[in-house]
């Protein structure tokens, strides 16, 4: 009895350490660095890099205000609403995708579907429009006749074609 409960303590004194190991190294890979959070904002001195690539002033002072609300513990999501309401939508290197920035992301692919509607739409009425015309309705009078030049041309072209062989 005494072998089995010392297999067991074993076995869950083995566990924990595993456990606590693992986390130990977990954390600092899952911490959260400012390089993570500054890629998702430009700078704002108008050298229009990101945030993570800009080496001027501005970028470090930015960069400061994210460090900090790192090390007050809150989150990526946390820290871009900061930096949102402190700073403005401006900094943000992509737009949201809600509210009238979707509306700004959709409106171009909506006009192009509507236009190849609409090109569609009118190449068929042509296309109709040119069969109703071939079907012979007896309306030679419309149809173009070849002109005297045409003509003379034709008869010189089959001469030459005579003339050598052809």
């Amino acid at each position: 009895m005494r072998r089995i409960m010392r297999r067991k303590r074993f076995l869950v004194n083995t566990v924990i350490a595993v456990i606590l190991l693992l986390e130990a190294f977990a954390l600092p890979a899952m911490a959260l660095e400012v390089n993570d959070v500054a890629g998702e904002f430009i700078c704002n001195c108008g050298c229009n890099k990101l945030l993570s690539a800009c080496e001027m002033k501005c970028g470090d002072r930015l960069r400061g205000f994210i460090r900090e609300q790192i090390d007050k513990g809150l989150g990526k999501e946390q820290i871009i609403q900061f930096m949102k309401v402190n700073f403005s939508e401006a900094l943000l290197a992509a737009p949201e995708k809600k509210g009238f920035n979707l509306m700004a992301w959709l409106t171009p692919f909506a006009f192009v579907a509507v236009g190849a509607v609409i090109t569609r739409k009118v190449v068929a009425s042509w296309v109709s429009k040119r069969r109703d015309d071939d079907d012979g309705d007896g309306d030679d009078e419309k149809k173009p006749t070849r002109s005297k030049v045409d003509k003379k041309y034709d008869n010189k072209v089959e001469e030459e074609l005579k003339d050598y062989g052809w």
